[in-house]
């Protein structure tokens, strides 16, 4: 049973709009995932733009069949790398260390001012965060979350990451736990 031109050309078509699905299923993983939206609207755009050049131009006889899959073989390609630059840049945000307090911040337990100099402490929820001017106030915050989240009226739904000015990263709150019921 051999194949004739038209029937490859189907198949090829088939596959081509295979291809598209899964570039609009990376683009619904970005949305659920939280990855920056200039990711999620290039992808959506190459995504958009290699369905109406491949459609049209083969609808419209510019291109063939083959051309018309190579085109969506090279935008899903395109949506591969920008999907794995994507993961990657948010992962390394949740490595990095966070910024120094900017002028203004307070701190949700006592008030007072952070100040880049003194020995703060950052809790992370997502990609918000809280700076408190001491551990200690971090500590108690940790200790009384619900308490200060109504009092203070935070939009915190759990605190997932620790920081410590000095240290060299994030620490999980869990761990931060095993160590204080090692240390007692």
């Amino acid at each position: 049973m051999s194949l004739d031109a038209v029937t490859i050309g189907h198949i090829l078509i088939v596959f081509a709009r295979l291809l598209e699905m899964f570039s609009f299923g990376v683009v619904l993983a970005f949305v659920f995932k939280g990855v920056a939206l200039r990711f999620v609207f290039l992808t959506a755009g190459i995504t958009v733009g290699a369905i109406l050049v491949s459609i049209f131009g083969y609808l419209g006889g510019f291109l063939s069949s083959i051309t018309s899959f190579f085109v969506d073989i090279f935008a899903f390609s395109v949506v591969l790398f920008i999907a794995f630059y994507a993961f990657m840049d948010k992962r390394e945000g949740r490595i990095k260390p966070p910024p120094p307090p900017q002028r203004g911040i307070r701190c949700p337990v006592c008030g007072g001012f952070v100040k880049p100099e003194d020995n703060y402490a950052v809790a992370r929820d997502d990609k918000d965060l809280l700076y408190f001017d001491t551990i200690e106030h971090l500590h108690s915050f940790l200790e009384n979350f619900q308490e200060y989240k109504r009092l203070r009226k935070l939009n915190f739904k759990k605190v997932e990451d620790v920081y410590f000015k000095g240290e060299s990263g994030w620490k999980k709150v869990d761990e931060l736990k095993e160590e204080a019921n090692e240390t007692t």
